[in-house]
């Protein structure tokens, strides 16, 4: 396949240039490709911003409820985090909200029906499953994102954070964890049964020398494998996809992590093929000196660094750069390899509002 496009551009100029996503939005894609997977997740964030809509469209409807909402943001995903958890937290004074609008004679008949249709809507067992359930996801992943964000970040810690929720998804993935979540549910909503799990049976028809039969309902479970299964299958797909990106990127440093654990045959092994990578920049004295480096750290014992900054900041405190000058390259390379962008997108959007600013003093 044929790139022409700025990534092509640049490889003409250095073959070795890496193109890395940014992790922070990465994961914010994550989110927006799990909650577009199935028609509950679409209709409960639909549900979270008519919330959000209805009560901030009057102060006096704002006065009943005498709480916060928040809404959606198409920019923010962290915004999703904040309007779940104060669904959670002001669900009780939310739903008595609607009620007493719903029941007030002196409102517009079309606030009324407004405040009745939000209120079918909380009022059923899917509705207080998922506040729950996307409650404590949403702020799994907005803490995770902002961690994404830091400036210091490496690409060894991308990988971590991004393993950590997929074995988190994993683990939730289970009947137990389904059955915690709708016995959360049926505690918050004082609702036994999912109304999409219940449907009418068919009726045999009856001769004429029979008695009649009485029409029941039988219960199937659909919730569980149509929207609990299928979102938490799709978190773990676009987990697994993205974090792929970064471990291609991380796999020829990755025997910087194990030095200590690894024998030295295998250092040097794996020092060898990060050299041929980089021949311009790494000499091929590199593999003796991560042997070396491995005895230097064995010698440290506990207190040996575990992670790449660390190992750089031993280097540098303890003077070694001219005992392992290639390692101090390589340790670097791997420094400098940038995983998240936020924070340069922030430093455009402090300049365009000083440039705002400025533009109106002149006027």
């Amino acid at each position: 396949m044929y790139y022409a496009g700025l990534q092509a551009k640049i490889k003409e100029a250095n073959p070795l240039a890496k193109f890395v996503p940014c992790s922070a939005h990465s994961l914010n894609l994550v989110g927006t490709n799990a909650v577009d997977c199935c028609t509950q997740a679409v209709l409960f964030f639909n549900l979270l911003q008519n919330v959000y809509t209805f009560f901030t469209a009057s102060t006096h409807r704002w006065k009943v409820l005498n709480a916060s909402v928040k809404g959606l943001s198409e920019t923010r995903w962290s915004a999703r985090d904040d309007a779940c958890q104060s669904l959670n937290k002001n669900w009780s004074l939310i739903i008595n909200a609607l009620n007493l609008i719903n029941n007030d004679d002196t409102e517009k008949t079309l606030t009324r029906n407004e405040a009745s249709g939000i209120l079918n809507k909380l009022n059923n067992l899917e509705t207080a499953f998922l506040s729950i359930f996307w409650g404590q996801i949403l702020h799994r992943f907005n803490l995770t994102s902002k961690k994404l964000q830091a400036v210091n970040i490496d690409l060894g810690v991308v990988c971590e954070l991004y393993k950590s929720l997929i074995t988190y998804i994993i683990d939730l993935r289970s009947d137990k964890n389904y059955e915690y979540f709708k016995q959360c549910a049926i505690e918050k909503s004082k609702i036994k049964q999912f109304q999409s799990c219940t449907k009418r049976s068919k009726i045999r028809k009856q001769f004429f020398d029979e008695g009649p039969s009485k029409e029941t309902t039988v219960e199937y479970s659909d919730f569980k494998v149509k929207t609990y299964f299928v979102i938490l299958d799709q978190l773990r797909s676009q987990l697994e996809k993205r974090n792929e990106k970064y471990e291609n990127l991380l796999k020829n440093y990755n025997f910087f992590f194990k030095l200590t654990e690894m024998t030295s045959i295998k250092v040097r092994k794996n020092a060898e093929i990060l050299q041929n990578e980089y021949k311009d920049d790494l000499s091929t004295l590199f593999a003796n000196e991560c042997v070396h480096f491995r005895s230097h750290l064995l010698s440290i014992g506990d207190e040996a660094p575990k992670t790449i900054q660390n190992m750089c900041g031993v280097l540098r405190k303890n003077d070694l750069i001219g005992m392992y000058p290639y390692i101090d390259v390589s340790l670097r390379m791997l420094l400098c390899t940038p995983v998240s962008n936020c924070s340069t997108e922030r430093s455009f959007s402090c300049l365009k509002r000083v440039k705002t600013y400025l533009s109106r003093r002149k006027i």
